[in-house]
C-alpha cells in the first residue's frame, strides 16, 4: 500500500534621474530556494523541492544545486506537525517506499482544511526559512449552454455542453483508484463522460480564439488566478506509428507511416499523442520534446493560469487523444502574487514575488474541482 500512495504521488534596479544613470551595485546572497504547495480536502499530494541558488561565476551544474540535507516540516492552524522525508534530488515527501505503516496513517490523516493558514518552515545547517499560506475554501464550475461559433470562412459550428461535474466531490483514496485504473474506476462508478472530438485546420488549431469544444464558467471575481491541470490518462499507451498511404516512408509489410522517430523503420511509439509539425502548431506548441529513443512526447499534465469566465476549452487544452482529468484549482494570493513578479525571467532586473522569508521561490495553496472528458480522433483525421 505504502508503495501504492507513492507511486501516484507522482517548477540590478535602475534608477533613472534626469540623464544620468546611477547603477547600485548588489552584493550577491547565496540563498534557498523552495516550491511547495497543498490542496484543500486531500493530504499532501505534492514533493517539495530545496535548492540553492549560486553566482553567476560559480562553476557548478544546476544538479548540483538541490539541497539533500533539509529538514521540512508542515504546520496546520493547531500546530500540528507533519515531517518530511528525503526522496533524493532535493524533493522532499511526508512518507517514502519505506515508510512504516504509521508514517503512512499519520500522513493520510494530515487533510488540509480550506480557508485555514499553514507554515513551512525549511532548515539547513546554515539556513532556516519560514512562509505561510491560507488556503482556499472551494471552488465551484459550471457548464455553458451550446453555443455557435463561426469560422473564419463563414462556417457555423455548434459547441457541445459538457458535464464538468461528473466525479463530484472525489476523495484522495478514489483518485488515487481512478488514476491507478481509469477505465475499471468509470465502469464501477458509471461516470457518465462527454465526448469531443479533435479536429485539424484554420477554424480549430489557430489560436485561443479557435472553435471551442465546450466552456466553463466559475465566480471569478472570488478568485485571483485560477490554474487548469490537464492529465491525460491514455497518454502512455504504446503501439505501431499510424499509416499513412501518402507518406515516402514505407514499410514492407503495410506501406507508408508516420515515422515520428525518424529511424525508418515502423516501430513503437505513443499512439495517444496528438502530432502535428505544421508551423502554426509549432507556434503555439512548440517543438516536441523526444526521449532517448526519439519518440516525441508532450509535458502531462499541463498547466494554464487563467482569470476570466467563462473560459473556452479549445485545442491547446489538449496534447493526447483519449480520457482527460482536467483540474480547476482556485489558487492562494501567494501564487497570484508570485506569477505577478518575473518566474520565467523575461526580465532579468525583476525576481518573482516570493512569500518565503529570506529566501526565494513560492508556497501557495489551491481549492480543486476535477472532472472528466473524453477527446476523440476525429475519423478525418490521422
Amino acid at each position: 500500500m505504502n508503495k501504492h500512495i507513492f507511486n501516484i504521488i507522482i517548477f540590478s534596479t535602475i534608477f533613472f534621474h534626469a540623464c544620468d544613470f546611477k547603477d547600485q551595485k548588489l552584493e550577491y546572497e547565496e540563498t534557498l530556494v523552495v516550491f511547495a504547495n497543498i490542496t484543500a480536502n486531500f493530504p499532501v499530494t505534492d514533493t517539495v523541492l530545496v535548492s540553492r541558488t549560486a553566482s553567476i561565476d560559480e562553476d557548478i551544474l544546476s544538479n548540483d544545486l538541490w539541497v539533500e540535507n533539509a529538514e521540512v516540516i508542515l504546520i496546520d492552524s493547531m500546530d500540528v506537525e507533519l515531517p518530511f522525508q528525503s526522496l533524493g534530488d532535493g524533493r522532499y515527501f511526508p512518507i517514502s517506499e519505506g515508510s512504516s505503516s504509521e508514517q503512512v496513517s499519520s500522513y493520510l490523516n494530515f487533510i488540509i482544511r480550506g480557508g485555514e493558514e499553514y507554515t513551512l518552515v525549511v532548515k539547513t545547517e546554515s539556513d532556516s526559512v519560514v512562509a505561510k499560506t491560507i488556503v482556499p475554501s472551494t471552488i465551484n464550475i459550471e457548464p455553458l449552454e451550446a453555443m455557435e461559433y463561426e469560422c473564419p470562412d463563414g462556417e457555423i459550428l455548434n459547441t457541445k455542453r459538457v458535464d464538468v461535474n461528473n466525479l463530484g466531490n472525489i476523495s484522495f483514496s478514489d483518485m488515487a483508484t481512478l488514476i491507478n485504473d481509469p477505465s475499471l474506476y468509470v465502469q464501477s462508478n458509471n461516470i457518465i463522460v462527454d465526448t469531443v472530438n479533435y479536429r485539424f485546420g484554420d477554424c480549430f488549431t489557430q489560436s485561443f480564439a479557435s472553435y471551442p469544444y465546450f466552456t466553463v464558467e466559475f465566480e471569478s471575481e472570488n478568485y485571483r488566478t485560477i490554474k487548469i491541470l490537464t492529465y491525460a490518462l491514455d497518454a502512455k499507451k504504446m503501439g505501431l506509428e499510424p499509416l499513412d498511404s501518402l507518406s515516402n516512408t514505407l514499410d514492407p509489410d503495410s506501406g507508408g507511416f508516420f515515422d515520428y522517430n525518424y529511424n525508418q523503420i515502423r516501430d513503437s511509439t505513443l499512439v495517444n499523442l496528438i502530432y502535428d509539425t505544421t508551423l502554426g502548431f509549432r507556434i503555439w506548441k512548440g517543438r516536441y520534446p523526444r526521449n532517448e529513443n526519439s519518440v516525441p512526447y508532450r509535458i502531462n499534465p499541463w498547466q494554464w493560469n487563467i482569470e476570466e469566465s467563462p473560459q473556452p476549452i479549445m485545442w491547446l487544452y489538449f496534447d493526447y487523444y483519449g480520457l482527460q482529468l482536467m483540474t480547476f484549482q482556485a489558487t492562494s494570493e501567494s501564487y497570484f502574487d508570485y506569477f505577478s513578479g518575473d518566474p520565467v525571467g523575461q526580465n532579468i532586473y525583476l525576481l518573482p514575488d516570493s512569500n518565503i522569508e529570506g529566501a526565494k521561490g513560492v508556497f501557495y495553496s489551491s481549492a480543486s474541482t476535477s472532472f472528466l472528458v473524453y477527446v476523440k480522433r476525429d475519423n478525418l483525421m490521422r
